[in-house]
């Protein structure tokens, strides 16, 4: 588990790179600000509204990106539409919560009892499932496999995801987890559930997908503290914003969401 967050810092820390000018350009041009992720504004919903399905990556143990999945939790629903989250958890670690749906049960069930390490069986977790299951617009449902380690991990996930989006055709689907596995693209040739939900033919999503990778310029996670690390991401004189990269860029994900900070989040159980 260890091994697979350092992979998740490398690839945060190479979405540092140094982009051309025409990207700066494009930044300025069409970042969208967020002043509170608690309270999105209608910029950021007519960002995303096309998106059928939004794939959230992350460091695990960390705050930022489930704090943006309850934002935009409350933004679509306020804005008309039902929503489900998916957490990167096996479904059958959740079977306490699934029968009792109590905020107790969730931290009773297998997952948060015996967390795996990784970082994932996190406060931030937990609250994002309480806010959520708050919610009469939104869902819950768990799509990660006890295989996790398995190079056909990324397979069974975009089966268990391509099911709860057939579930629900017409409401907004969003998930959170790993941020290698969101990816667009392959990673050193294998193919991530993000990549096979755009090529996947019957649900026809090629365009409805939208691949979010958490940017930051410092702070801390679990396991590592950063100092500012100044890239083209942190010229603009926002501290949190969303960004779209244009149909020209072909990068690994469909976007960013940018944090001057990020923060760790503990385990639940430690609560």
């Amino acid at each position: 588990m260890l091994k697979r967050n350092l992979i998740a810092l490398t690839l945060v820390v190479a979405s540092f790179n140094i982009k051309g000018q025409d990207l700066f350009i494009d930044l300025k041009k069409e970042t969208v600000k967020i002043d509170n992720i608690d309270s999105l504004k209608k910029d950021i919903y007519n960002l995303l509204a096309d998106y059928r399905v939004i794939l959230i990556g992350e460091i695990h143990g960390t705050n930022e990106p489930a704090n943006l999945v309850k934002g935009l939790v409350a933004l679509f629903t306020k804005n008309g539409d039902s929503v489900q989250v998916g957490f990167e958890i096996p479904s059958n670690q959740m079977a306490n919560f699934k029968k009792l749906k109590s905020n107790k049960s969730i931290l009773t069930s297998e997952f948060f009892v015996n967390p795996s390490g990784d970082g994932r069986a996190s406060e931030a977790w937990f609250k994002s499932i309480v806010e959520i299951k708050r919610n009469i617009k939104a869902e819950v449902f768990f799509y990660g496999e006890d295989i996790d380690q398995s190079e056909h991990a990324d397979s069974f996930m975009y089966l268990n995801i391509k099911a709860k989006i057939k579930e629900h055709p017409q409401w907004k689907t969003i998930t959170i987890g790993g941020g290698i596995h969101n990816r667009v693209l392959p990673y050193n040739g294998k193919i991530t559930f993000g990549t096979l939900l755009t090529l996947d033919k019957e649900l026809n999503f090629a365009n409805s997908v939208c691949s979010l990778n958490h940017v930051f310029e410092q702070g801390e996670t679990l396991w590592n503290k950063f100092e500012p690390m100044p890239t083209i991401y942190t010229k603009l004189p926002f501290d949190h914003y969303l960004f779209l990269f244009p149909n020209s860029i072909k990068e690994p994900y469909n976007g960013i969401y940018y944090t001057k900070y990020v923060t760790k989040s503990v385990s639940a159980v430690s609560r």
